[in-house]
């Protein structure tokens, strides 16, 4: 009779989970899940602020590329007089006037009468754009050197903190 009753008693017992055993499996399942969930928000975040960060460097190297191109070929700087920082960029390149300025946080490059096109991106704000003319007379050649000093910071438009990312832009173009 003992051993009938054992026999119940097994059986009985490989039939389910006792409440003991399921709260443990489920400890162990939240916690897993915790530590998944909160890789997966860490590396959404590490890819926001990477893209961020590719867009702001993309936007300064092709601003200063283009306005390196632009000063190099150019004839004559109108603005900014030397001396005084300004807020715009006026030159002359092979008879046309080209002109860089802000506007609702978008650097732009209007090529004579044209319309103004976008240098910085549609992710990409700049602040602030600063242009400063720099001249050094050369007495022995009797020559002039003029230079802009360019200085620009970028940022990322961002919804959330966690994408923000900002970058300036310093750099000094010497005319021909």
């Amino acid at each position: 009779m003992i051993k009938k009753q054992h026999k119940n008693t097994s059986r009985l017992a490989s039939r389910g989970f006792s409440l003991l055993e399921l709260l443990i499996y489920v400890a162990i399942l939240s916690g897993l899940m915790v530590v998944v969930s909160d890789s997966f928000i860490s590396l959404s975040r590490a890819r926001g602020q990477a893209e961020a960060r590719n867009e702001v460097n993309a936007a300064i190297r092709f601003a200063a590329e283009r306005i390196r191109q632009d000063l190099k070929g150019a004839s004559v700087v109108t603005t900014p007089i030397l001396g005084t920082p300004a807020t715009t960029l006026e030159a002359t390149v092979s008879g046309a006037t080209i002109l860089y300025d802000k506007l609702a946080g978008q650097l732009r490059r209007t090529e004579g009468a044209g319309s103004p096109v976008p240098v910085s991106g549609t992710n990409v704000f700049v602040d602030t754009a600063t242009f400063t003319r720099l001249e050094n007379y050369n007495a022995p050649l009797d020559a002039t050197t003029t230079a802009i000093q360019i200085a620009m910071t970028f940022r990322y438009n961002a919804s959330s903190t966690d994408w923000s990312y900002a970058d300036t832009l310093r750099t000094t173009v010497t005319l021909r």
